[in-house]
């Protein structure tokens, strides 16, 4: 597999789009993915851009992009010229069954917590978004995930936490050294067991966990 730059550490101060595609099995997955990136690769790339990563989802169901853009503005000039203005990976077409599920633009909520520089490479991606009733909640979200990651676990590498920038969800990027490693820890009291630290939280609507690998990244 083609190893790409995790997105997590990279420009992290800037505004990054999360956008998630529903498909029909691993070959359309890595379908998709190869001829959405080849696409980026082969178009004039477009001002503000700084990177997009293409990551799999481990159950063989999901394709994520996440773009990396200098400001906002950037983004949403990108977005509006193109044919199908929805979302700037349009990828509706390319196999059958192919279903897009959510666009998100984020800013970062706080430094990312990165590897160190022998530290290991992430052999598994962790998306987490939450879903809000505005940024009052945002910010209890990321208070409490803060706290649970005070007390390291075995596996976890490193991560982000941004906002969208309608208040209505948290998204948390995190890097483990393997899908085993995060499923271990998110069983343990650490992670509130099997109902979660959120749950009960006055303003959390509910929340989305996919396990993703790098597959491939795109730069100017």
């Amino acid at each position: 597999m083609p190893t790409a730059a995790p997105p997590g550490n990279s420009y992290a101060d800037n505004i990054a789009v999360t956008s998630r595609w529903q498909v029909d099995g691993r070959r359309a997955q890595r379908s998709v993915a190869d001829a959405a990136m080849a696409r980026w690769r082969q178009s004039p790339w477009p001002e503000g851009c700084l990177s997009v990563t293409c990551l799999l989802s481990t159950d063989g169901r999901l394709v994520l992009f996440y773009g990396q853009w200098t400001d906002e503005q950037s983004y949403q000039r990108h977005v509006t010229s193109l044919d199908q203005p929805a979302t700037a990976d349009r990828v509706d077409g390319l196999e059958p069954g192919v279903t897009h599920l959510d666009t998100v633009v984020t800013r970062p909520a706080g430094p990312p917590v990165s590897r160190t520089a022998d530290g290991p490479f992430s052999g598994c991606v962790v998306l987490v978004t939450i879903a809000t009733d505005g940024p009052d909640q945002q910010l209890k979200a990321a208070e409490m995930i803060t706290t649970v990651a005070a007390t390291p676990e075995p596996g976890a590498i490193g991560g982000q936490i941004r906002f969208s920038l309608d208040g209505a969800r948290l998204v948390l990027y995190a890097e483990w050294t393997s899908e085993e490693a995060h499923g271990e820890a998110i069983t343990g009291s650490t992670f509130g067991g099997p109902q979660g630290i959120f749950h009960g939280t006055p303003g959390i609507q509910g929340l989305s966990m996919h396990r993703y690998q790098l597959y491939r990244l795109a730069t100017r």
